[in-house]
């Protein structure tokens, strides 16, 4: 059986040789050959803990988001553009489908929302695709992707 690595990214099989993703890029030099055709492994359900009640995130302070494929967090406050060149630039470095300024968190009216810049790949939230310049409200234990290949969790 072949072994190959399955890009954390955008989840596409490259050959166990490969070091960068052949679709998104994304660094891949780290992650182990597996057989071909296995499953992939959910994440670790610790990974985004979640309250059985109101799930509206209502602290001012700093958002944090959880790059599903790797579990590294990075935190923002209102107002920050997230994006490779934006506040977060350096978590975003290895994404080349995430734009320079691909969006906008925002605490306004006790509550976290989330506004694409009209980024050129696209932001998703929980699978549906956002309109440019219009906030989305954020919750506890949302999916926000960057483009199709870069997934974060909305931890707090």
């Amino acid at each position: 059986m072949e072994l190959i690595k399955r890009c954390p990214a955008c989840g596409d099989e490259n050959p166990a040789s490969e070091v960068v993703c052949r679709v998104c890029m994304a660094d891949i030099s780290s992650i182990a050959p597996v057989p071909e055709g296995e499953p992939e492994k959910d994440p670790p359900s610790e990974e985004v803990p979640l309250d059985s009640g109101d799930r509206t995130m209502r602290s001012p302070d700093v958002l944090t988001l959880h790059r599903i494929s790797d579990g590294r967090a990075v935190p923002v406050t209102s107002g920050s553009v997230i994006g490779r060149s934006g506040d977060s630039g350096k978590f975003f470095s290895d994404m080349r489908t995430v734009s320079r300024q691909h969006a906008r968190a925002i605490f306004a009216d006790g509550a976290w929302s989330i506004e694409d810049l009209g980024s050129t790949n696209g932001t998703w939230l929980n699978g549906r695709r956002m309109e440019p310049g219009r906030a989305y409200p954020l919750k506890k234990g949302d999916t926000l992707s960057l483009s199709l290949a870069c997934e974060m969790r909305v931890v707090s």
